[in-house]
């Protein structure tokens, strides 16, 4: 599955009420993670990049499920991450976004990346960010989706599932 887009442009709201600064990270990736969920669903897609202890690099991709595949992959993809991202000055992303008229029947999402010193966290209930945040995180997932449709299961390293969290 392809993410054309982090969110349906059909669902962005004008009047979003954006909240929360975040600071400029230091040093290298360690993790990136992304859920966007309905209300009364797991996550409709997830991701989650992990640096391990050994230097591997975990993969964790579910869509509509609760179970999370875990693949290997390769050593590169914090690095490019981190190249979107800075591409993008992604840490400008506000760590908040709403619509003023709030009903919490829709949709929410959360990315997070953590580096060395610090990390960028941004969500959101029924709003999202519009331009090139947006396509930043879009272009971050469909880099992920790639890699998780690029895995043999030589790469695999398992199953975790959403409510062991």
């Amino acid at each position: 599955m392809a993410l054309l887009n982090f969110c349906p442009r059909s669902t962005l709201i004008s009047g979003n009420i954006a909240e929360g600064d975040n600071d400029k990270p230091e040093g290298t990736i360690k993790s990136y993670e992304y859920s966007y969920s309905g209300t009364m669903a797991f996550p409709i897609d997830f991701y989650r990049l992990t640096v391990l202890e050994d230097g591997t690099v975990e993969l964790g991709y579910s869509h509509d499920e609760n179970d999370i595949h875990l693949f290997r992959v390769t050593e590169e993809a914090p690095a490019k991450i981190a190249e979107i991202a800075e591409k993008s000055s992604l840490y400008k992303i506000k760590r908040s976004y709403r619509p003023k008229l709030e009903v919490l029947d829709g949709y929410g999402w959360h990315m997070y990346i953590r580096y060395e010193k610090g990390g960028i966290s941004s969500g959101g209930t029924n709003a999202w960010p519009k331009g090139e945040f947006n396509d930043c995180i879009a272009t971050i997932n469909n880099y992920l989706d790639s890699l998780f449709k690029a895995a043999t299961p030589q790469d695999s390293l398992g199953v975790d599932y959403h409510n062991n969290w």
